[in-house]
């Protein structure tokens, strides 16, 4: 039986924090959704909810909101969906939602959220690197790494000097439109699957590839770096867990 949730009341995990997590700004809280109803009913009672965050965001409580689909999905993947939503710092995802925001709602259609969907886990992100604050493409691909204990900071460097300079060329050259490294925060710890995860957004589905496009050596090139040094250095810091790509569906920005 799953747990019933005072959604009028509800307030992220608030968790006991040193100065490393409150010092980083923009945190990206991901929710991976089954569905307990058809995903025409879910998706209708997530557009309710695009209001309810339009509202959030008016007030400044966060930066923006997704709704995201994954893509080629079986009755046995353990998710679906996928909300996102981005808050300006990790102490606006701990401040308490006014009850206006909830203005115009009746608990049936709490009850009503509810029963559609199980949230299976929450994520916690922070974004050491990227391109786009806010703005996502409507295809996402989603790259779950993991890097060994006490290699961060040489697979952070890398990331930085090798792979976000080739990947804005990537975007300069009209391929993809975005790249992001994010750092899971919550659940932490290295027994985890993955404490990282690279998102390149396409506005294109045709441009969508989990192999580099043709001449991509010429890329690490034109910034001055060695390829075959490049890929087995990569390869040296993280390893590539799974890939994954999601579509986003409904977005709430700033207007």
């Amino acid at each position: 039986m799953k747990q019933r949730i005072n959604w009028k009341t509800f307030i992220p995990l608030v968790f006991i924090l040193g100065s490393f997590v409150t010092s980083h700004a923009q945190i990206t809280q991901v929710e991976f959704i089954k569905t307990d109803v058809g995903a025409e009913d879910y998706l209708a009672i997530e557009k309710e909810w695009r209001a309810i965050h339009q509202r959030r965001l008016d007030q400044g409580l966060i930066y923006g909101w997704y709704l995201v689909k994954k893509e080629f999905t079986g009755s046995q993947d353990p998710y679906d969906y996928l909300t996102i939503t981005v808050f300006p710092s990790f102490e606006s995802m701990q401040t308490p939602t006014p009850a206006s925001v909830y203005a115009g709602y009746e608990d049936d259609f709490f009850a009503k959220t509810e029963t559609s969907r199980n949230v299976i886990r929450t994520e916690i992100y922070d974004t050491p690197i990227i391109t786009e604050i806010v703005k996502l493409p409507q295809f996402i691909h989603v790259t779950f790494v993991k890097v060994a204990q006490g290699k961060d900071d040489e697979y952070l460097a890398l990331e930085k000097d090798v792979w976000k300079p080739a990947n804005e060329l990537l975007i300069k050259n009209g391929i993809q439109s975005t790249y992001s490294v994010y750092r899971q925060l919550y659940p932490g710890g290295y027994a985890n699957d993955y404490n990282y995860v690279t998102i390149s957004g396409f506005a294109d589905l045709r441009k969508v590839s989990q192999e580099p496009p043709e001449g991509w050596e010429n890329l690490l090139i034109n910034i001055g770096k060695d390829p075959v040094m490049v890929l087995n250095n990569t390869a040296a810091l993280r390893q590539q867990v799974k890939m994954e790509l999601w579509e986003l569906l409904e977005t709430v920005l700033p207007r």
